[in-house]
């Protein structure tokens, strides 16, 4: 605030800021706005992918690979309200997460595709244990030693 009063008055200059800085800076929740916006951004995902289970039950597989490909986009866009969406996207692409995010996205975009595309039930399966596979690996990159812990457990003969 005082920040904005000398630059206001001309007593400091403007420092110029990118579009991340500004919409950084736009984003001013108080932290039970932001578990708000989490939970509900959350329940709406986790709701999204309760509704399509019954679509795999009756091999509805297209309509369950895009309800479920999008429960899961909101249901991981709830994270922005903690973090904040510039700190979010920054952690996102840090280096050792950069390729299970790139690897989850991709999943999903592809999943989408040949939902929308082929409409062909085994490849969106096939899809979408990928899906799930990257989820899974994604979410170990922000648990502390999660992917090692995970590589020690799978290749433990």
């Amino acid at each position: 605030m005082i920040d904005k009063f000398k630059v206001a008055v001309g007593l400091q200059e403007q420092e110029e800021k990118g579009l991340m800085g500004q919409l950084d800076e736009a984003v001013t929740l108080t932290w039970k706005q932001r578990f708000i916006g989490f939970g509900v951004c959350f329940g709406f995902g986790f709701l999204l992918t309760l509704i399509s289970i019954p679509m795999l039950w009756t091999m509805q597989i297209t309509k369950f690979a895009v309800l479920y490909s999008i429960g899961s986009v909101v249901s991981v866009m709830s994270t922005l309200f903690l973090m904040g969406p510039v700190k979010q996207c920054q952690r996102m692409f840090e280096e050792k997460r950069i390729l299970a995010t790139i690897v989850y996205i991709a999943a999903i975009a592809g999943t989408l595709a040949v939902a929308f595309t082929t409409g062909n039930a085994a490849l969106c399966l096939i899809m979408l244990v990928i899906q799930l596979l990257a989820l899974v690996w994604y979410c170990l990159t922000w648990v502390p030693g999660g992917q090692a812990a995970l590589k020690s457990m799978i290749f433990r003969s």
